[in-house]
């Protein structure tokens, strides 16, 4: 049975919408990875001493990496930290997220204290634990948002491993105001 929303329109009309489910299915891969998909995805990375961040396209609002590729015959666009657990594991399922448990929604760097698999649960209760939700709402934090503060750091990367650039951009300062940023 499908959930509805009944919504009420002037007149008293009533019109009876479903609810629509923000879940995905995970849908399988058509064929295996190409090696050159795999080398282009690891281009997309600047390896830090903690974190190997992700210096390409970020999805708004949620600034989680995108990685598209051509899976088959078909284009297809993934989360890279999923991607990247893709990678690790092969084939995740239905229902498995990649959790990151050092809290950086652009870490593709799959070992402990980093990004692994879970579920949907345990990865907000790692969230409310850490302070990023209350309870299904994310908190509060960088002002410039989830998806703001992604682009910062994606940007100090663009030309690789540089500390003072990725340290101004984690703590919200601007360190190149002349090359506004882009989106890949």
């Amino acid at each position: 049975m499908t959930a509805t929303t009944q919504l009420a329109l002037f007149g008293g009309d009533t019109v009876v919408e479903p609810e629509r489910s923000v879940r995905r299915s995970w849908r399988p891969l058509q064929g295996p990875l190409t090696a050159k998909t795999v080398a282009r995805f690891w281009t997309k990375v600047v390896i830090t001493p903690t974190c190997w961040l992700w210096r390409s396209a970020v999805s708004c609002p949620d600034g989680y990496g995108r990685f598209t590729f051509t899976d088959g015959d078909t284009p297809r666009t993934l989360s890279a930290h999923r991607f990247a657990l893709l990678l690790a594991h092969g084939d995740l399922g239905d229902g498995i997220v990649g959790e990151h448990d050092c809290d950086e929604t652009l870490c593709v760097r799959v070992d402990d204290g980093h990004l692994k698999r879970g579920t949907q649960s345990t990865n907000l209760a790692h969230a409310v634990a850490t302070g990023r939700h209350i309870g299904p709402t994310p908190a509060g934090g960088d002002p410039r948002g989830r998806y703001g503060r992604a682009v910062a750091i994606r940007d100090a990367l663009r030309d690789g491993y540089d500390a003072d650039r990725l340290r101004a951009a984690l703590a919200g300062y601007s360190f190149d105001a002349q090359a506004p940023p882009t989106l890949f």
